[in-house]
């Protein structure tokens, strides 16, 4: 497996406030729609590795009712930090509980990857309140769960508690938004053979699927100021 594939979701239990969280899409984790999502970079970033990043998270732009604005001199409410060895994000609007000395985002993997953009585009789904495709509750994958468990120590040294809220585990309720189940989702984790009972594998999603610019669609739906009273 490529490095693209060690990407986590934020556990929310970095707030006690906040209960874990993990299916495609949770409602109380969206931005209000037709709002400014800012963000900025923890660290200074060259101006052409800013702007690759900035173009990768835009691609998300034109289907949703957000506008992405960077704050240049100060912290946004998204904040990225690069280097280190970790790709994670914090849910949506769960990145307002965190500290703000802290990092929402963190792109680890080195900018020359030729995966290094789709790592990018797949946290920033994070940071808009999507969760991971594969936890769908119509993906049914067959995971060889044993072997998932030592995989993933061994790969990037995650604990079962970190496998089973970025593989295994969805948790219903009335939060919990769902569009139809997509294995082409930039969401979904590439899944090699050797890790689920059936010998079935996912292939490794590299931009945004039609089934994510229908889900983005249905949760930041287009706003018709027309329609609004004088």
């Amino acid at each position: 497996m490529q490095a693209r594939d060690f990407v986590k979701m934020l556990s929310p239990e970095r707030d006690s406030n906040v209960r874990p969280k993990r299916s495609v899409g949770y409602s109380n984790a969206f931005w209000e729609n037709a709002s400014t999502v800012t963000f900025s970079f923890m660290d200074d970033v060259s101006d052409e590795l800013a702007y690759r990043i900035e173009m990768a998270m835009r691609q998300w732009e034109p289907f949703v009712s957000l506008a992405f604005e960077l704050v240049e001199n100060g912290k946004g409410q998204i904040r990225i930090a690069l280097g280190g060895t970790a790709n994670y994000s914090a849910i949506g609007t769960n990145a307002l509980r965190m500290a703000a000395q802290e990092p929402t985002m963190a792109i680890g993997l080195d900018p020359a990857s030729p995966y290094f953009e789709a790592t990018v585009i797949h946290e920033f789904g994070h940071a808009l309140g999507f969760h991971h495709a594969h936890l769908h509750s119509d993906a049914n994958i067959q995971w060889n769960k044993p072997a998932v468990y030592a995989f993933y120590n061994k790969e990037v040294n995650w604990d079962e508690e970190e496998v089973d809220l970025n593989l295994f585990g969805i948790e219903s309720g009335s939060t919990v938004l769902q569009g139809e189940y997509d294995r082409h989702s930039i969401m979904h984790y590439a899944i090699p053979g050797f890790l689920t009972l059936n010998n079935a594998w996912f292939a490794f999603n590299t931009k945004l699927s039609d089934g994510d610019k229908r889900f983005a669609r249905k949760v930041y739906p287009a706003i018709d100021y027309r329609a609004d009273p004088i």
